[in-house]
């Protein structure tokens, strides 16, 4: 198998300039549902970031790039018919775009927040192996560990376009950073966490072997 290419955008939402009106109207009433202004606009924002990279890369006009979902809910480039994949992830004012050619691809992105029970909750999500390596690391280091765990695990389930229908606790990705190779559901992903800043924590995942370093742009 050919290597792929996995192109990575980080953008801050609250700074972001996109044109509102290139944007459709399910894109709007999705926003619209969301009960905070600052959500609703951070979200109208993301999407505006996702049609400018997109018609970027396609060299195509913004306004003409028309999306649908699979029956597992993971939207995809419907017009102009495309190789290109894409995913998005945001949280709080942190937006992450993924676009690769040809390959299943996902990204997530976490605000580092407390957890009030986090020993409580890492079963729930890791492996027995995973949370023994967990279990012992220093305490200064398993909150940090945990949504590096976290993220990667969501990065490989947003990929596969089936999300949480997969129980987290079957999927073995580490916790460590850095890039690894999961072998899951017939396949190799490549699995890397990304340095976006202190605050948050970011994964990106993708079919097949990575043939480059990945290297995070910034898209205001």
């Amino acid at each position: 198998m050919q290597k792929a290419d996995l192109k990575i955008w980080a953008v801050n939402l609250d700074c972001a300039s996109g044109d509102i009106s290139l944007l459709s109207t399910s894109e709007r009433v999705r926003a619209a549902r969301l009960k905070r202004p600052r959500d609703r606009e951070r979200s109208l924002q993301a999407h505006c970031a996702i049609r400018r990279i997109l018609a970027n890369e396609l060299e195509r006009d913004p306004r003409h790039l028309e999306f649908d979902t699979t029956a597992g809910g993971k939207p995809f480039l419907s017009r102009p018919s495309q190789d290109l994949q894409f995913n998005l992830s945001h949280s709080g004012r942190h937006g992450l775009i993924g676009v690769a050619n040809d390959r299943s691809v996902g990204v997530d992105i976490e605000v580092r927040r407390p957890i009030s029970d986090l020993l409580g909750v890492v079963p729930e999500v890791a492996t027995p192996r995973e949370a023994k390596l967990l279990k012992h690391l220093p305490t200064g280091q398993v909150h940090f560990a945990f949504f590096e765990l976290w993220t990667r695990k969501e990065a490989v389930l947003k990929a596969l376009g089936r999300g949480f229908s997969i129980d987290p606790r079957e999927l073995e990705v580490g916790i460590g950073p850095g890039r690894s190779y999961v072998n899951f559901d017939g396949r190799i992903w490549t699995v890397e966490s990304l340095a976006i800043s202190s605050s948050v924590a970011a994964a990106a995942a993708i079919d097949g072997e990575l043939g480059t370093s990945l290297a995070v742009s910034s898209a205001e």
